[in-house]
């Protein structure tokens, strides 16, 4: 367990006279109460409690992120750090009184020829003169700790025991006890009643890593099974949850190779499907069939040379927050279109669209549309009356018109004066070889439970680009839109790969802003973070309130800490973390958990078939 106090500045300014400011006023009922509380020289006992209070005595200079974590896991152990800034004015004297301390015995160490002491104290040297200016800029700032550690057990050996082994583990941070005064560091962790004298000055980064950021319990009350935390209890997690633990129901994953973090995403898809979820997954990699398989799904494989499945154009309708009428967004189905084809032509031709050409691509649209007399009427996507396919079958009452395609846009643009445009896009026609979205949509995946679409059999980058941010299209417009009764997930792995594009990237963001209204979970997993950093990547982490970092690359590690503010020590602890291990963050609750799978799961959650023997 971890306790901690915030105190103010103007707590800071004088701690004696806030120690005496605020003492506790007894009251009729603590007068006449019986003692509760006895005091011994080095402990004080509450009722049958043995109790003893340490305080830390030296700090090293550079503390590492999650410092007391290998102490706050022994039961009955609880760290309170108390941090106290300074104003500008006291950190500016105080770091230049150091300063010139450390420049007197520089030049002493000169003077003899202390080589060895010379380089520490010129880095020493180095260190303050940067903190003075990042000081002068806002960057940093001069903190007072106060850290103290109570344990506690049943009796004063076990007491004794705790104490060495506290010492032992802490190392080069010494602890000492608080002989005579255990009754002043009771009550220190008694927010704004004690104070104590002994503090350690330490800059913003150290003083964030000596608090509790992640903490080393978290659980929810319901949801699926999740793992364990680093105490050993089980961590559950309810991505539906609501507020206040949870703000939204998005989910951003990421992980380096061997990382754990496909085995992880496969095991939360298998356990809210349990959980009765319906999930769609767009599978870069073809890493879900035998989760398929598993669970009866249904899987969709793409191949270049596919007949034309899903309709780029398909749309439905959308339902407005505030009165609840359907209605059919054209102008947003026309901006998502130029996105795509923004995204194709840059990729392809290597050609930015021109604003003028972008203003013709999205009248295109709407004139396609209209052609067809589909208009913001929900009802103007069907056409009345029986409808005969090619084999034969009659289809009676209302049916789905047939929607605008490539080919017939192609077609309207050339129409309009963009004969440019039109040709730069013909390689996504039937004849052009990429032609698997250029008719019109078939099938109704969407009433099936879990349903993968795999495009690893698209043969470059490029391809499988184009065909996870259609797929995400037809998902949203066929799925996520369909049934609010339902919860429903839409997994998009290697999110990486539609952030390399800005427009695909805001697409993605759109989604993620749109989709909890339709009760379903946007999860984005990615084995790199650094596509990520951008502007439209900072939108759609905002937008995940679940987060779960597991072992990283250094330099995305090093990316992560800076996009979060966390203390670049950081990057040392996830790069140690084991496989499956992670940082969780839900909202404001942060923990170190590490994803269990089941024996009864491996066969699909693992994705090396050695591995499966092996555990077999």
């Amino acid at each position: 367990m971890i306790y901690i106090s915030f105190l103010k500045s103007l707590f800071s300014k004088n701690k004696q006279q806030l120690k005496k400011q605020a003492q506790p006023v007894s009251d009729l009922a603590q007068i006449f109460s019986p003692d509760r509380i006895d005091e011994y020289e080095d402990h004080i006992r509450v009722d049958d409690m043995f109790s003893r209070v340490l305080v830390v005595e030296a700090l090293p200079e550079f503390i590492c992120f999650g410092w007391f974590d290998e102490i706050t896991t022994i039961a009955g152990v609880t760290v309170s750090v108390a941090l106290h800034p300074y104003n500008k004015k006291e950190a500016n004297d105080r770091i230049t009184r150091e300063q010139v301390n450390i420049g007197a015995d520089l030049r002493l160490a000169i003077k003899h020829g202390d080589t060895t002491r010379t380089g520490a104290l010129e880095t020493k040297y180095a260190f303050y003169y940067n903190f003075l200016t990042d000081l002068q800029l806002g960057r940093n700032n001069l903190v007072a700790a106060t850290i103290t550690i109570t344990v506690t057990s049943h009796n004063y050996q076990e007491l004794l025991y705790k104490c060495e082994l506290i010492k032992d583990r802490l190392g080069a941070t010494k602890v000492v006890t608080m002989y005579q005064r255990q009754l002043d560091g009771f009550t220190h962790n008694m927010p704004f009643i004690g104070s104590l004298n002994e503090y350690h000055d330490v800059d913003i980064a150290n003083a964030a890593c000596l608090s509790p950021l992640i903490s080393s319990d978290f659980t929810h009350p319901s949801g699926i099974y999740f793992g364990v935390n680093q105490s050993g209890s089980p961590v559950f997690l309810d991505l539906f949850i609501g507020a206040p633990r949870l703000f939204g129901p998005h989910m951003f994953l990421c992980g380096g190779t061997r990382s754990g973090k496909s085995y992880t995403v496969k095991g939360i898809t298998a356990r809210s499907i349990a959980n009765g979820m319906y999930t769609v997954i767009i599978d870069p990699e073809g890493e879900y069939q035998k989760i398929v398989e598993a669970l009866g799904g249904v899987i969709v494989r793409f191949k270049p040379n596919m007949e034309c499945m899903f309709n780029i154009f398909d749309i439905e309708p959308e339902e407005d927050e505030d009165t609840g009428n359907k209605y059919l967004d054209i102008a947003g189905k026309a901006e998502e279109i130029c996105h795509l084809i923004t995204s194709l032509v840059e990729s392809q031709a290597n050609e930015k669209l021109s604003a003028e050409e972008r203003a013709l691509a999205s009248r295109a649209v709407r004139a396609e549309y209209l052609s067809r007399n589909i208009t913001e009427d929900p009802e103007s996507i069907y056409q009345s009356g029986g409808k005969t396919t090619g084999d034969g079958t009659v289809f009676i009452g209302k049916t789905y018109k047939e929607m605008p395609t490539i080919s017939s846009f192609i077609t309207r643009l050339e129409e309009m004066g963009a004969p440019k445009l039109a040709t730069m896009l013909y390689p996504f026609t039937k004849e052009g070889g990429m032609g698997y979205f250029d008719g019109q949509g078939i099938g109704k995946f969407y009433d099936n439970q879990l349903v993968v679409f795999d495009v690893s059999g698209l043969k470059t980058e490029f391809q499988r680009m184009y065909a996870m941010f259609v797929m995400t299209s037809w998902a949203w417009e066929k799925f996520v839109k369909k049934d609010k009764s339902k919860r429903k997930r839409l997994l998009v792995d290697e999110a990486w790969l539609m952030m390399r594009h800005t427009d695909t990237a805001k697409f993605l963001s759109d989604l993620a802003r749109r989709g909890a209204k339709y009760n379903t979970s946007l999860m984005l997993a990615s084995q790199s973070f650094r596509e990520f950093t951008s502007e439209e990547g900072k939108v759609i982490l905002a937008q995940c309130n679940t987060k779960f970092f597991l072992k990283m690359h250094p330099n995305d590690a090093k990316s992560l800490t800076e996009i979060f503010h966390l203390p670049a020590e950081t990057v040392k602890r996830i790069e140690s973390f084991k496989q499956g291990e992670g940082i969780l963050q839900a909202n404001m609750e942060s923990a170190i958990v590490k994803f269990k799978g089941f024996s009864f799961e491996e066969s699909y959650l693992r994705s090396d078939p050695e591995a499966v023997l092996a555990t077999g």
